[in-house]
């Protein structure tokens, strides 16, 4: 009974963090080079899911084209709120505090736009279109399709991402303005084109994470808010600043939620109602025992 539970915890554990670390990525990058912790994050996936729902709606149910789709929906969103909200209080100087205000202020006119949406066509709660199938059954382990889909296509953005950061001139230039904002602009660095790039690929992930994670569940436009804790618990688990550490704490909040919480369950009887409140005990507990997060436990196992 207990191997039966416990491998598939293990299995939703890595699916789901393999999500997390999708949507916990463009969080980071985000951050790291535009310097604003972006709340309206949780919006651009829900976004990302619409997007996916309407296209295996009435245009097609293959999953790369739903996955493009969301991921173009997701990125000029971020892109529009750039131009329209951050880029306009950066040129007045605006202080990090107001940014962050600001992010929460478009992710709620994103959400009640997209609840007026939903309302006038009756898409609440519904579905994507792509059917469920087992792919591997063997006792006590069942695969789907959506795992397969979920897992790889989270890993391979990852990669990819990682190779831009570290293979390509945009990469060195994002990498360069995360370095020192001021020292970048004087070596001619269009930090404008890069901010925007940044918005781009942000949007971009957590629309793709939002697709992906709507194929396992329904849409609705609290999608994004309700699932955005675990996200930021990851960000602030891996520091903020560090893409390695990210992911890394992307699983480690997954398992916590999945894996921990069923072995809780069995053993001591705690109900999974408690589930909740994972994100904030991670959370409080890096704000008080490592503010830096296993980052920095990276960098000086690096140093030895």
């Amino acid at each position: 009974m207990l191997d039966a539970l416990l491998v598939d915890s293990v299995v939703r554990s890595i699916q789901t963090g393999s999500l997390y670390a999708l949507m916990a990525i463009g969080l980071t990058l985000t951050f790291n080079v535009v310097r604003l912790p972006n709340f309206a994050h949780a919006e651009l996936i829900t976004i990302g899911a619409y997007a996916a729902l309407l296209v295996s709606m009435g245009i097609s149910t293959n999953v790369p084209v739903i996955l493009l789709a969301a991921f173009i929906a997701a990125a000029l969103a971020a892109v529009l709120s750039h131009r329209l909200v951050f880029r306009p209080l950066e040129r007045k100087g605006s202080s990090i505090y107001t940014l962050m205000l600001a992010s929460f202020a478009v992710g709620m006119i994103f959400r009640y736009i997209l609840f007026l949406i939903v309302d006038t066509y009756s898409l609440f709660d519904k579905r994507i279109q792509v059917p469920v199938e087992i792919w591997i059954r063997s006792t006590p382990l069942i695969l789907t399709n959506l795992f397969f889909w979920a897992v790889p296509t989270s890993i391979v953005l990852v990669l990819l991402l990682t190779l831009l950061l570290r293979g390509t001139g945009l990469g060195r230039e994002m990498r360069a303005l995360a370095g020192n904002f001021d020292l970048a602009r004087v070596m001619g660095i269009r930090v404008e084109r890069v901010k925007m790039l940044t918005w781009f690929l942000a949007g971009g992930l957590a629309g793709v994470a939002g697709a992906l994670w709507a194929l396992q569940t329904s849409v609705n436009p609290t999608m994004g808010w309700l699932v955005i804790l675990s996200v930021v618990a990851a960000t602030f688990l891996g520091g903020m600043t560090s893409f390695v550490g990210t992911i890394v704490a992307a699983y480690i909040v997954s398992f916590s939620e999945n894996t921990l919480m069923q072995l809780l369950n069995y053993f001591l009887g705690v109900d999974f109602g408690f589930k909740p409140a994972i994100p904030f005990i991670i959370i409080l507990a890096v704000l008080l025992f490592r503010p830096d997060g296993i980052a920095a436990l990276f960098q000086s196992i690096r140093k030895r």
